[in-house]
């Protein structure tokens, strides 16, 4: 997957060059020989408003209409802005959108909102910046799995039908984070989390 950020270009055809071109740029990175790229995201809507916008959508498409990525996304979109998109698109919504999404989001209604646009959330910082890591509410609720308080945090996203993008440069972190798919949340423990805004810790 590839990212572009044009978020503050000027005007709809500004936006349109300018995102066109480092988009190109990432293909010319990541996929030297040709190949699609599986998606390649927007990172920020252009700040300069729908019709900015709308300029960076239609290069997106023009990429996606070109064979070049099997998929196109955004982050940091509002659901404003996604009506915008939505506006101004002629072939396809983004298929996902990149937001900021963890236990302490419980009454966040983006998942909703994004999926009256046909899009699905992404989750990036999965684990609040790391405070989850020793979440006394996630530890507890882990300790009755035998998993740890961010399996718990990354098995609530899961469940609230978000899909994640985490990372790590630990081979054995990485592990941990794909081992989410041997137990189910109960509806209580789902109620608990999505009530749990007031975060405490284990030390």
């Amino acid at each position: 997957a590839g990212t572009v950020n044009t978020g503050g270009c000027p005007d709809e055809d500004a936006c349109y060059r300018q995102t066109k071109s480092y988009a190109e740029g990432q293909m010319k990175i990541l996929s030297p020989e040709g190949g699609k790229l599986d998606m390649l995201m927007l990172d920020y809507p252009a700040s300069a408003g729908c019709d900015a916008i709308a300029g960076q959508w239609k290069a997106f498409e023009e990429l996606y209409t070109g064979g070049q990525a099997r998929s196109i996304a955004v982050s940091n979109f509002s659901p404003e802005q996604l009506k915008c998109v939505q506006a101004h698109h002629s072939v396809i919504m983004p298929a996902v959108n990149q937001m900021p999404f963890s236990v302490g989001h419980g009454n966040d209604t983006v998942v909703a909102d994004d999926a009256a646009f046909g899009t699905v959330v992404q989750a990036y910082s999965p684990l609040g910046t790391g405070s989850l890591v020793r979440d006394e509410l996630c530890t507890s609720i882990g300790q009755r799995y035998g998993k740890s308080a961010v399996q718990v945090a990354l098995k609530w996203i899961i469940q609230k039908c978000v899909s994640i993008a985490t990372q790590s440069t630990n081979l054995q972190h990485l592990k941990d984070d794909l081992d989410i798919f041997d137990f189910n949340l109960s509806d209580q423990e789902m109620a608990q989390l999505n009530a749990h805004s007031g975060l405490t810790f284990v030390v």
